[in-house]
């Protein structure tokens, strides 16, 4: 006997007759004739090699072997309804479970916002957000982890779809009460010269394109003091410890905090956000109703002079495509 031959259409035939006690009933329960009906449980007979029921003139039995297999075949046909079920409510979006890599400011800025506008539209849906640097945005991506991550790509990833959503500027981020403050509108990197830098980790996107330009000079990539993650730098800046050199996007929580930020020039550095998800892969409706409530996100932005918009419905929608 192999389990491929038997057919779904068999085992509710079987079902059916087994719970009402008559191929008549059964047939109007089903809505088939009572030959197709027949033909069903006779095909499964035939496959197990077994008879499952004792027929009369007046009344139809289940045999022994038949009282054996009709609770396995209710758990299959009852799992499968569940599973289907399951299914469905997932491709309607009632119910699922999505999670996205990001950076951390932009979790705060835009991820944040996105699940609050989706938990209203789709209260069914959990939302996972994980803090990552590139690296580990990228990782969990292609690992299955995430469903789709935003990060700054250094290079070529060719395992991952990739899509522009922003570019920020960098600038310099500080206490109101800093000598910097005194600078009249953008400062070059040259002017931060005698001031203590705050950096964060090497591991982070956002010091790596510091580490990685070739014109910003050697003692902004070796910061006085240095920190693991971006809520770590406010308590050192709101202190006058030193300024911070961020992109104008990371910055503006800081900013609403209290802090101020300058656009950095000579050279100007700037930052790509992207949205990646393995290459091929076809989001889940719970991962594509959170994407669709980040594009709203992004697209509701305020208007930010070192901030450049690149993601929309548009873009999305090509992202997404097989």
């Amino acid at each position: 006997m192999h389990l491929a031959n038997i057919t779904l259409k068999q085992l509710r035939a079987f079902a059916a007759v087994a719970r009402e006690g008559s191929f008549t009933r059964a047939s109007e329960k089903l809505h088939v004739t009572q030959s197709t009906l027949t033909t069903s449980v006779k095909a499964l007979e035939s496959e197990i090699g077994l008879r499952l029921f004792d027929r009369s003139t007046r009344a139809v039995q289940l045999t022994m072997q038949g009282e054996q297999f009709l609770p396995a075949a209710e758990r299959m046909l009852r799992d499968l309804q569940e599973s289907l079920e399951e299914m469905r409510m997932a491709a309607t979006r009632q119910r699922g479970s999505a999670v996205v890599a990001a950076a951390a400011s932009f979790i705060n800025y835009v991820m944040s916002p996105a699940v609050i506008e989706m938990a209203g539209t789709y209260p069914g849906i959990t939302v996972r957000m994980r803090e990552e640097t590139t690296e580990g945005v990228c990782r969990l991506v292609l690992s299955g982890e995430a469903d789709f991550g935003v990060t700054t790509l250094f290079r070529p990833e060719p395992l991952l779809d990739t899509a522009k959503i922003l570019t920020d500027l960098y600038g310099a981020v500080f206490e109101p009460r800093h000598p910097l403050a005194l600078e009249h509108g953008s400062i070059p990197w040259s002017r931060l010269a005698g001031h203590t830098m705050v950096g964060l980790h090497p591991s982070n996107g956002i010091r790596a394109l510091i580490d990685l330009h070739p014109r910003i000079a050697r003692r902004f990539k070796e910061p006085g003091y240095e920190v693991g993650s971006m809520s770590s730098l406010f308590p050192l800046l709101n202190r006058g410890m030193g300024y911070a050199a961020l992109p104008a996007l990371a910055a503006q929580p800081l900013v609403s905090a209290g802090l101020c930020f300058k656009p950095l020039i000579q050279p100007v550095l700037k930052r790509n956000l992207y949205v990646v998800k393995k290459k091929g892969r076809t989001l889940s409706p719970s991962a594509a109703a959170l994407l669709e409530s980040m594009t709203h996100a992004v697209e509701r932005m305020k208007p930010h002079a070192q901030v450049e918009i690149a993601f929309g419905v548009e873009q999305m929608n090509a992202f997404c495509a097989p």
